[in-house]
């Protein structure tokens, strides 16, 4: 089964775990972030590491939706708090429908992804409902941490390079180890897989977000879905900023510190170009390189019993490396 296929058993499964309802001031916003699509990379993890293990792909599909509903509820609060202005093309929730109605959608979005694991009880027995039901919700607690952090620099501006990878992993690597866990778990696996599926994950979710922090000064605005250099606007402490403050001058650092909460074009391309002048572009496709390896290598070293399996793997492993040479 190819990536897409994963996908589209995504698109036909989530809105029953909608429910049918009016569509009003709680139930439009969600609809509405969740129609505009996106990768979907998470629930297909989920559904792809299920496959891996041998086991049967709509037992996992409650797991997935549980996911995927996760992380929109976490990229509405994250809009709201960085004051984001685009998400996936169009305007962000609190934009369009008001910061209230935007709040309320992503705890909506937070409480729908816990109801729809309660189907896992009969689909998969207790025991592994439980285990997937303790994953999803210790990752709540570290997601916040990594905000935490996040908003943190934002009045300090002090932060390390350990630091920021901390942060890429709490907030987006941990989900991307959670969805190939807990897909695992979804399709059988013993508990020693899971956790090395989760841990390859890991390290591939961090080399994802270093590329992800990348795009947004480097890409096309149309294919990004955001405004190049919003990140350095939100003051959000990527790898390339972090690497760039170390090294530049004081003046330069003020430069830098002039764009946050002001998003100007020009300024923004200064700042752009001090992360040339000093390297911090290629230097963090280094690292993201470095994770991708640290990755890929765990998944191919996985003790998968069975045939047919490889494939499967080999899949996996293509999936890692795109998102390092990813362009959107």
């Amino acid at each position: 089964m190819n990536t897409e296929s994963y996908t589209n058993i995504f698109e036909d499964s989530y809105k029953k775990y909608l429910g049918v309802r009016e569509q009003d001031s709680l139930y439009v916003p969600i609809t509405d972030l969740l129609g505009r699509g996106g990768k979907r990379l998470r629930p297909s993890l989920c559904f792809m590491a299920c496959d891996l293990v041998g086991g049967d792909i709509k037992k996992a599909i409650p797991t997935a939706v549980c996911i995927e509903l996760f992380h929109n509820f976490s990229l509405v609060h994250d809009d709201i708090e960085d004051d984001s202005k685009l998400r996936r093309g169009k305007p962000t929730l609190h934009i369009k429908y008001g910061l209230p109605i935007a709040v309320n959608a992503g705890d909506g979005l937070y409480a729908l992804c816990y109801k729809a694991l309660i189907e896992n009880k009969r689909l998969l027995g207790l025991e592994r409902a439980w285990e997937i039901f303790e994953e999803i919700a210790k990752q709540s607690i570290v997601l916040l941490e990594g905000q935490a952090m996040d908003l943190q620099f934002k009045d300090s501006r002090e932060m390390d390079e350990s630091e920021v990878i901390e942060v890429l992993r709490r907030k987006t690597a941990k989900l991307f180890a959670i969805s190939a866990k807990c897909g695992a778990i979804a399709g059988g696996a013993p508990y020693e897989v899971a956790e090395e599926l989760g841990t390859a994950w890991e390290y591939l979710g961090i080399a994802f977000q270093i590329r992800d922090d990348i795009l947004n000064v480097e890409g096309e605005e149309a294919k990004y879905g955001k405004r190049i250099g919003e990140d350095i606007a939100e003051g959000k402490p990527s790898l390339l900023l972090i690497n760039c403050l170390e090294q530049c001058t004081a003046s330069e650092k003020e430069k830098i510190y002039n764009c946050f909460h002001n998003y100007d074009k020009q300024e923004i391309e200064e700042v752009v170009n001090l992360f040339i002048k000093y390297d911090s572009l290629r230097y963090s496709e280094a690292i993201a390189m470095k994770y991708l390896r640290k990755g890929t290598e765990t998944l191919k070293q996985i003790d998968l019993k069975g045939t047919g399996r490889e494939a499967i793997r080999a899949k996996m492993v293509s999936m890692g490396e795109y998102f390092v040479e990813r362009e959107k």
